[in-house]
């Protein structure tokens, strides 16, 4: 036996949908509009500080985070310390390679990169805005699985990497603030 519903239960099954979509909607707006948002508008990267053995990695990172809240934010950045609000510093402290998967032979071809590092907020006042002694990133990346190109493909995994990792950063210093 089909049991079919009245007109007016469907709309009132409509009307009732329609609110409960709109009391969601309503919370998530009020709660966003209640974002606290810090009296800055110009950021200084620091050069940051390279503890590894791997070279050049402080630019490639230095860059890339500089790139990174340029996408990521409206604030505007300065190579100026003393005319920002806020300077963002900072230290890579790990920057390791494991491989996971293996391809032809024992070669890796997938790695599990591993970025530790220290990274700090501070404004004009010295007042900490945000602080991570203890930064990680992790992710898998592929790299070429032929054994004569390796050292070829590793400057372009390392801007990945970089690039990954100071969108990371960027994004856990928005979310703190």
């Amino acid at each position: 036996m089909r049991v079919t519903r009245s007109a007016g239960e469907r709309v009132r099954r409509a009307v009732v949908l329609l609110l409960i979509g709109a009391a969601a909607a309503g919370c998530y707006r009020v709660a966003s509009r209640n974002r606290i948002e810090l009296p800055v508008s110009r950021i200084a990267v620091l050069p940051l500080e390279n503890e590894t053995s791997t070279f050049r990695i402080e630019q490639l990172m230095t860059r890339a985070l500089v790139q990174g809240f340029v996408e990521k934010t409206r604030y505007q950045l300065t190579h100026d310390p003393d005319a920002a609000d806020a300077t963002v510093s900072g230290a890579i402290t790990r920057l390791v390679a494991n491989p996971v998967i293996f391809g032809r032979g024992s070669f890796g071809n997938t790695y599990l990169v591993t970025v530790s590092a220290r990274v700090e907020m501070r404004d004009k006042a010295g007042k900490l805005l945000f602080h991570n002694d203890r930064f990680v990133f992790r992710e898998q990346y592929v790299l070429n699985q032929d054994v004569d190109n390796f050292f070829a493909e590793l400057n372009p995994a390392l801007e990945r990497v970089s690039r990954d990792f100071a969108s990371s950063v960027v994004t856990s210093i928005l979310e703190n603030w």
